[in-house]
């Protein structure tokens, strides 16, 4: 469809991997979507992942938890920087690939977070989907603004790809969207509502073993009001603007580009079609070489906390989590987050391999999570 279709299609240069060598430690000027952690915030970015805690929405448990007040997810600060980057390489296709994250504060209704990041390295592979690939990494630290005090740290990266025109580009084979009977469909709804919760109950760390199993939560089927639920919590990319602001991006682009942020390359918000709505658009998905509309990164990697958090209940905390993402994530596809724990250790803290699995039975992402027991 004319409509439809993506005005650069490029292959990685020697040129653009030395220009992009060379942006390494450079400052990225961001744009948040959330700049405070307010009761609206975090229940829009909590239920966007379809995680229903009441310690993130209602003001009555939460004061009554340990925490003595509403809190965030961990991972609530994807709305403020999700780490991704689009810099450099004109014409390449951004998709994230995951983040390695460390937690040091609990964020708290109220906090104001402030987020300052810089370019890491980028680094040049090859794979099944794609002749010839680049990641692209963003070193990012989360500040409270009140007292400066660091909140997290986080080293996110970012597949440039070429798009599917391009030589070598990326290739994943075009696939229908999954068809459920009734019976499966119910299956997915027990699952959704009757998912585990700690809870209020402490979990003592005596009673955790090698081997134990993080419940898995479910997600899906994956479809266009799943994807509008999670970007009213956290948006997809700082392209996401209404018609009216979009024609200003596009004009400021090729005229002002320091108006602009500059994670993604202004060639990003001048394309007539932006980039990212392969993840609403199936022909835009098609152009740019995925199977279908497809999922949101960060928002996959929030998926993979959900478990653990239900876990480790009220009193517990995350203080490390790891996403690798394997596969997309297309429109009408369920997926499953859980996770085994691999180590205890003797000052509380455990430490859990994470995976995810589609109705398929494909591993989609893997990872680790390592939480402190009260």
């Amino acid at each position: 469809m004319a409509t439809t279709r993506l005005e650069f299609s490029t292959e990685i240069t020697d040129e653009m991997l030395s220009e992009a060598a060379a942006l390494e430690g450079q400052e990225i000027r961001v744009e948040p979507w959330n700049n405070e952690a307010t009761l609206d915030t975090i229940r829009h970015y909590a239920w966007g992942l379809g995680d229903y805690n009441p310690l993130y929405h209602d003001e009555e448990y939460a004061a009554a938890s340990p925490h003595g007040g509403v809190i965030a997810p961990p991972t609530f600060l994807y709305s403020s920087y999700d780490g991704a980057v689009g810099l450099g390489f004109a014409g390449v296709q951004p998709i994230y690939s995951g983040t390695e994250w460390v937690f040091h504060e609990t964020i708290r209704r109220g906090d104001r977070i402030v987020p300052k990041a810089r370019l890491g390295k980028v680094t040049v592979h090859s794979g099944r989907h794609a002749d010839r690939f680049a990641i692209q990494r963003v070193h990012t630290e989360y500040r409270r603004e009140s007292d400066g005090a660091l909140v997290a740290e986080a080293l996110a990266g970012t597949f440039r790809v070429p798009r599917a025109a391009a030589s070598g580009g990326l290739s994943y084979q075009a696939r229908e969207r999954h068809t459920y009977r009734d019976e499966e469909l119910e299956e997915i709804r027990r699952w959704a509502t009757t998912e585990e919760r700690r809870g209020a109950s402490p979990r003592d760390p005596a009673d955790v073993r090698v081997g134990d199993v993080i419940p898995e939560v479910v997600k899906g089927p994956i479809d266009q009001i799943t994807m509008t639920a999670y970007y009213a919590g956290c948006i997809g990319s700082p392209g996401y603007k209404a018609g009216e602001i979009s024609w200003l991006y596009r004009t400021w682009a090729v005229e002002s580009p320091e108006r602009l942020p500059n994670n993604y390359d202004p060639t990003y918000f001048s394309e007539r079609v932006l980039p990212s709505l392969g993840h609403q658009d199936p022909e835009v998905a098609k152009e740019i070489g995925m199977p279908g509309a497809y999922n949101n990164g960060p928002q996959k990697c929030g998926w993979m906390a959900h478990p653990v958090l239900n876990w480790v209940g009220d009193a517990g905390t995350m203080r490390a989590l790891t996403v690798r993402l394997r596969r997309p994530d297309i429109f009408g596809d369920t997926v499953w987050c859980g996770g085994t724990v691999t180590e205890v250790r003797e000052n509380g803290e455990v430490l859990i391999a994470l995976s995810a699995r589609n109705q398929l039975g494909e591993a989609t992402a893997e990872g680790s999570a390592l939480v402190k027991l009260p």
